[in-house]
């Protein structure tokens, strides 16, 4: 498997414990390969998986282990099996809830430079802003009127790019330290509550593994400090 990715709000996530806040990161959730579309590698912008699974987060057995160092590594293993028809897995992420995460699809297409879109839901918070995936890009929702968006391409450094109708959308937050958002405006948030799908951690994304129902695949996730 591929190596975990820190993302930006797992770091947040980090520091905020160090601090005596926020959530562990230790409930595992898997994504998807969908032929129409191609996703990139996992990257530090990353606030979601890139197509996720229906079946459940599975809430693993975090330890801390040495590996290079004494105590330098955050290890995370635990199971998820097959639910919901045969699917090939190709990503895994650990997030700050066993909720999943609120998801829908762009409908219409998106230029590099468009700066609102259009979903066949809105499935984010009600007020403030918010994070949501396209592929691999994030960006930053500042407004909602129904299905039509405002955003804020290209965001965490993340690629601009033309995003195609029916593209998979999920939304995620900053790992709930939107006080040091430099994207974010007076009066704004973009922390996601836990009964959306909360903060991702970390993110992989590995060669495809095919299951049929009742498959399982038992996951060893690991953050190492460097």
């Amino acid at each position: 498997m591929a190596a975990a990715t820190a993302t930006y709000s797992g770091r947040t996530i980090i520091w905020e414990r160090m601090m005596g806040a926020n959530t562990q990161g230790n409930n595992i959730g898997w994504g998807q390969s969908n032929s129409t579309f191609t996703f990139s590698n996992s990257a530090n912008a990353n606030v979601n998986l890139f197509f996720p699974a229906t079946e459940a987060r599975t809430a693993g057995t975090p330890t801390l282990v040495s590996t290079n160092y004494l105590g330098d590594t955050y290890r995370v293993i635990g199971t998820i099996t097959c639910a919901v028809g045969a699917k090939t897995i190709t990503e895994v992420g650990l997030f700050d809830t066993t909720t999943l995460s609120t998801t829908t699809t762009l409908s219409a297409s998106l230029t590099a430079a468009a700066t609102s879109m259009t979903l066949a839901a809105n499935v984010g918070p009600t007020s403030g802003a918010y994070y949501a995936q396209i592929g691999n890009e994030t960006v930053l929702v500042t407004g909602a009127n129904s299905t039509t968006l405002t955003i804020a391409r290209g965001s965490l450094g993340s690629p601009s790019a033309i995003q195609v109708s029916g593209t998979p959308v999920t939304i995620g937050g900053d790992g709930t330290n939107a006080n040091n958002n430099a994207a974010l405006t007076t009066g704004q948030t973009a922390a996601v509550p836990a009964s959306l799908g909360g903060n991702m951690f970390v993110h992989a994304d590995f060669a495809g593994i095919a299951l049929n129902v009742n498959d399982s695949i038992a996951f060893t996730i690991t953050d190492t400090l460097t």
